[in-house]
């Protein structure tokens, strides 16, 4: 498998370590030093918490756009930056595969070898799967997530234990189980349907959780990856976000139907201040979330 990645940014190499090591995010805790006085007494000096520096608005008004559903935070401190109908309940197209990939993150190994087996019927975004072709979860994951393959969400599904539905109602159990409450789903790649649906807050939630899988990271800022299945079949794949290669843009994940207009959700980065914008039912995604990029890193300092 050849891959062409971006590089990780700062955020995760180090709050994804952090995070490893001690369970930890968002702060440190240094463990206090002790030592023994002429006194025999202990002399113990404070923990401390070194915590992220908090962004400062200069009051520079936020671009006026399309999108009827927008929520940006700053990955770090929490704190939301701007937020537009925020709870507001949208069909989220191809965002759904935010989830799908948290639970087939969740249950496969890399190396778990999948069959397909009616993923080739799929419509809309395919890689153009091959009936009884296998290939490891790993690989899979990528054309979930570069291209939006919907022939992949299926097959990723299609294999879980319990099949189809018992995959769905596991992305419905992950969502209530991180309390959000404007998100249900019926189908595991964002096929338009009335009890389907999301907000730009909670995908935000969602994406924010799945961006500290370091796997998932590396996938969704990968711009081009050739795949070659288990049985020789090769799967050119590219990536759906225009916006990827950027500067300071590392994904994540696109989305489009009639009905739910254009969706995307992005990790940006400049200065080492990473911020998550989720856009909904937007009329020019890729030039609204740009805007927005340019307006946070013009309006916030972070001291």
């Amino acid at each position: 498998m050849k891959k062409t990645t971006k590089s990780t940014p700062s955020f995760f190499r180090q709050a994804l370590n952090i995070a490893s090591l001690t369970g930890l995010s968002g702060f440190l805790i240094f463990s206090p030093a002790i030592g023994i006085s002429s006194s025999n007494k202990p002399l113990v000096k404070a923990a401390f918490t070194v915590e992220p520096p908090l962004p400062v608005s200069r009051e520079i008004p936020a671009p006026s756009l399309t999108a009827t559903g927008i929520y940006i935070t700053d990955m770090e401190s929490g704190v939301v930056l701007y937020d537009k109908n925020p709870h507001q309940r949208h069909k989220p197209a191809s965002l759904t595969k935010i989830v799908t990939s948290l639970v087939a993150l969740d249950y496969y190994n890399d190396d778990s070898i999948l069959s397909v087996k009616n993923g080739q019927n799929s419509t809309g975004n395919t890689i153009n799967l091959r009936k009884g072709d296998q290939i490891i979860a790993d690989d899979m994951l990528f054309a979930l997530l570069v291209p939006s393959g919907n022939d992949a969400a299926v097959t990723l599904a299609e294999n879980y234990p319990g099949g189809y539905s018992a995959f769905v109602d596991k992305m419905n159990s992950k969502v209530l189980d991180m309390g959000l409450q404007d998100t249900h789903f019926v189908n595991v790649s964002g096929v338009e349907s009335q009890n389907h649906y999301t907000s730009a807050y909670d995908i935000a939630m969602l994406a924010k959780s799945a961006l500290k899988r370091p796997k998932f990271a590396q996938i969704v800022s990968t711009q081009k990856i050739t795949l070659k299945s288990l049985k020789g079949n090769i799967y050119p794949l590219e990536t759906t976000n225009i916006l990827l290669g950027n500067p300071g843009i590392f994904g994540v994940k696109t989305g489009w139907t009639p009905e739910a207009g254009e969706c995307l959700v992005i990790l940006a980065e400049k200065d080492n201040h990473p911020v998550l914008i989720s856009i909904l039912n937007s009329k020019d995604r890729f030039g609204e979330a740009q805007k927005l990029f340019n307006w946070v890193y013009k309006n916030f300092s972070w001291e």
